[in-house]
């Protein structure tokens, strides 16, 4: 499949997802700038995201500070954290998960050293999810149907739960308005599709350990 052929959906997810693996990838952040104007959503990410186009490194520099370390992560990326407590990495959650991946014949990079609970293999996963769907929509309606099935079933078991403690810790630690503006603007698609999944995320917020 080529871009043109993800559908809108996972054109969305793949927009978004790149900024959590490459962020000081300029063919990244233009992928996010052309669905960004395609879409005409977000207009303040939007001029941030064009603002850092030609010297992106500083955005790596931020996400890192606040997502991957070495120092104490501000923002942990991992659901197990927000879900089973004391910052604990590759729990039962975390098998789970994986095991969603698996039905689409989807592994784990080793060479990304993420377990597979990290957002950007969550969003990596329905955006595979969404892709296929759209691809079967018109020759094969039952394995679009099972797709679309799958991908609700995983928003409302595993990223519906927890992507919102994420993103509000991101707008709160970002040093730079393009990390506040791209959070608040993930929550809004995230909490666009779990509607139409059929559920809300969580009211409540965890405390993480101090």
């Amino acid at each position: 499949m080529t871009s043109t052929d993800f559908g809108p959906v996972a054109a969305g997810y793949q927009a978004f997802k790149g900024m959590l693996f490459t962020p000081s990838s300029p063919e990244t952040l233009q992928l996010l700038i052309t669905w960004l104007e395609h879409n005409q959503q977000y207009p303040m990410l939007l001029q941030e995201a064009r603002k850092w186009l030609t010297e992106p490194i500083e955005l790596e520099c931020d996400y890192n500070r606040m997502c991957i370390g070495p120092t104490r992560l501000l923002v942990p990326p991992y659901e197990s954290v927000y879900r089973d407590g004391g910052r604990q990495l590759n729990t039962d959650n975390t098998s789970a998960v994986a095991t969603f991946y698996q039905k689409l014949g989807l592994v784990i990079d080793n060479k990304l050293n993420e377990p597979a609970d990290y957002i950007g293999n969550e969003m990596e996963f329905l955006f595979c999810a969404e892709a296929l769907r759209h691809h079967h929509s018109k020759t094969n309606p039952t394995v679009a149907n099972e797709l679309n099935q799958m991908a609700q079933c995983f928003l409302q078991q595993h990223l519906g739960t927890w992507f919102e403690y994420f993103t509000d810790g991101m707008s709160r630690h970002a040093q730079l308005k393009f990390w506040d503006c791209y959070a608040k603007a993930l929550a809004d698609f995230l909490a666009n599709r779990l509607n139409i999944a059929g559920a809300h995320a969580p009211s409540e917020k965890p405390r993480l350990d101090a």
